[in-house]
């Protein structure tokens, strides 16, 4: 089986990915630190000085690290679990095995005993997290989601994905899951056709993808993720069918932002199936919107590459579309 490039969690957003850690293991770690340091004052003023390089404009009191230590900070009363920052964990890693390294031995054992992970805020964490991450191409379809139906948030807004049909809003669902780990969702806004995507979901992709705005007339397929290898660019292409696709006698793919069409199609040229030009829809004699068509004659090494990926990740084939599309050939 193909070794697929690892990503860790100290390749995540440092300021805005907070850790669960099992409370032993935290403990232990925190009063490590502070005896090296020689005291807990000595401690946070360590990293009141090394937050500056993280863009950090506030010092850490006494409070912070009794709520890093329990886990948890009163909130109006109320205890509420907390993460530890990432990039706390970092400065503790390095000062502990006094390697500089981002992967030096001791972060590699805080990755391997995280419980769970978030971003800030009351935002969903991923528990049963599945770390290091893979650079499959389940992991990279879900830009292609993003970009057809889709949507990253931001200033407060959530992330989310709207599929009606139940199958293909499963689809998706299962990808993050395998890609990341477990989290929970509105069943009642699934029943309706949604899906809202954990922050720290989001926030990794934009951080580690380098991901340009994934809204509809603005966004485009940056050439980084354009030079990716086939099967990643084909799970890619299956993504986009599957939101923004019409599969009849002929596969139809539709967008109103031409600059991205353009880089679909030139995935679907890049995996060798024959892509017609662009064309502008109308409707009642008005722009409604770009296309273009994969040629049937691509049908058969299409659904044969798919099927072929999809031995390896079910969820990277067309999903609910697929037998749609084998019904063209029979």
């Amino acid at each position: 089986m193909k070794k697929y490039q690892k990503i860790h969690i100290w390749e995540f957003p440092l300021t805005r990915t907070f850790i669960e850690l099992p409370s032993e293991f935290r403990t232990k770690m925190f009063r490590t630190v502070v005896t090296q340091t020689g005291s807990e004052r000595k401690f946070l003023d360590y990293l009141n000085v090394k937050s500056e390089r993280y863009a950090i404009r506030r010092n850490h009191s006494r409070r912070n690290l009794y709520s890093w230590i329990r886990g948890t900070k009163f909130d109006r009363g109320t205890a509420k679990k907390i993460g530890v920052p990432l990039w706390v964990l970092i400065e503790c890693a390095k000062m502990i095995s006094k390697d500089k390294a981002l992967g030096n031995p001791v972060m590699r054992q805080i990755e391997r005993n995280i419980l769970s992970y978030r971003s800030w805020g009351n935002s969903t964490p991923i528990t049963k997290p599945k770390l290091p991450l893979l650079l499959t191409p389940e992991l990279v379809s879900v830009i292609f989601h993003f970009m057809g139906d889709g949507h990253i948030g931001g200033g407060g807004v959530s992330s989310s994905y709207r599929q009606m049909n139940k199958g293909g809003l499963n689809n998706f669902l299962t990808k993050l899951r395998n890609s990341f780990g477990n989290f929970t969702y509105s069943k009642r806004e699934f029943a309706d056709g949604r899906l809202n995507v954990p922050n720290i979901v989001t926030e990794f992709y934009k951080k580690y993808f380098a991901l340009p705005n994934t809204d509809t007339f603005t966004a485009y397929i940056p050439e980084h993720i354009m030079q990716l290898d086939r099967e990643c660019l084909l799970a890619g292409l299956a993504s986009f069918i599957i939101d923004e696709g019409h599969v009849w006698e002929v596969i139809t793919i539709y967008s109103k932002n031409r600059a991205l069409l353009e880089g679909v199609r030139d995935i679907g040229i890049k995996c060798g199936y024959l892509c017609h030009p662009i064309r502008e829809k109308y409707a009642y004699g008005k722009f409604d919107c770009y296309r273009f068509s994969i040629s049937s004659k691509s049908y058969r090494s299409l659904i044969r590459d798919l099927k072929r990926l999809a031995r390896r990740f079910p969820t990277c084939d067309l999903a609910h579309k697929m037998e749609r599309l084998i019904r063209q050939i029979e």
